[in-house]
């Protein structure tokens, strides 16, 4: 992939997530202005500062606003991490910012959750909610393969691979959404549909991420797996928060784990 097809490639992830922002946020709004209310299953939450046993009760207790709250930040995460790196990567070739790219992807992906609360779909079956539930399924898939990739192929010799390798793990996130099967029946705090296999597909995940740090400990790049480690347990967080604590670690995390990458990644192309 050439360097201005890539750019303007990240221009486009850029413009489209800028664009389903605003658009959530206009359905949001004039919903509430319409309706004066937003359907939630969760939403008793009761501080108790008695004792710091119960506050933190409190704080791990399931309460939907705290999932939508870190939904919209990674809707607000994707086009502002994506105009940044068009901006400081522009003119640096590498395959690197291609695959984090398909991490952005994912994580723009992930934004549809909030279709659950918006269209009131907590009751039940809808087609509608299971092809919510295959698209952020096959979006969970696409951020794990692309970090993955980031780390196993990130050598020079590997650069006009990277469209290729991008482009099977889109595929690979299709099929296997395709063919998982969606629990309509069962939706959980973190306003997310079961699926079939649960157990097997969050282990694979596990997995993946284990292999994505080994993979770069044997690249010898310790300083990028930290940053990595960091990044991703924060994006973790934020698609499974379904409290408080949990969303407000998702963002921090999220936010120095991407700061460090994107650091480091910098003065490494800047010094080679």
């Amino acid at each position: 992939m050439t360097l201005n097809y890539r750019n303007r490639l990240m221009k486009t992830v850029s413009i489209i997530s800028f664009s389903q922002l605003i658009v959530f946020a206009a359905l949001f709004i004039y919903r509430y202005a319409t309706e004066k209310t937003i359907p939630f299953e969760y939403t008793a939450l009761t501080f108790d500062t008695s004792s710091v046993k119960l506050f933190i009760e409190t704080l791990i207790q399931p309460y939907s606003f705290a999932a939508l709250a870190a939904t919209a930040i990674l809707a607000v995460y994707t086009p502002v991490t994506c105009m940044v790196i068009s901006y400081v990567f522009e003119k640096t070739q590498s395959p690197e910012i291609l695959y984090f790219l398909g991490f952005l992807v994912g994580c723009m992906i992930e934004t549809f959750r909030l279709c659950i609360p918006l269209f009131d779909l907590w009751n039940g079956y809808s087609e509608f909610l299971i092809y919510i539930g295959k698209l952020v399924f096959a979006g969970r898939i696409l951020t794990v393969l692309s970090l993955l990739f980031s780390a196993v192929f990130s050598s020079d010799d590997k650069i006009q691979e990277a469209d290729r390798n991008l482009i099977i793990a889109v595929v690979v996130s299709v099929v296997f959404a395709t063919a998982v099967g969606i629990d309509t029946r069962t939706i959980l705090p973190s306003m997310m549909v079961n699926t079939s296999f649960q157990s097997f597909f969050t282990f694979a995940r596990i997995f993946i991420a284990a292999m994505t740090v080994i993979a770069f400990l044997f690249n010898k790049k310790t300083k990028t797996m930290l940053s990595y480690a960091v990044l991703f347990s924060g994006y973790i967080c934020l698609t499974i928060s379904e409290n408080i604590i949990t969303t407000t670690l998702g963002f921090i995390l999220l936010w120095i784990g991407t700061e460090t990458y994107f650091r480091g990644l910098h003065n490494y192309y800047l010094w080679k």
